[in-house]
């Protein structure tokens, strides 16, 4: 029963790590729209 249990919990363990790379990504092309849009701005107010 304890095997079983110390299986289980790195079985759970594993797949968690992989996912972790598609926010991040989401998170950089969100933060290089941002400065986009930021940058298209100030060179319409100072053009």
């Amino acid at each position: 029963m304890f095997r079983a249990f110390v299986n289980e919990d790195t079985a759970a363990r594993q797949p968690a790590a992989a996912p972790s790379t598609g926010p991040r990504i989401g998170v950089i092309l969100g933060i290089a729209a941002v400065i986009t849009v930021l940058v298209v701005v100030a060179w319409l107010a100072f053009s």
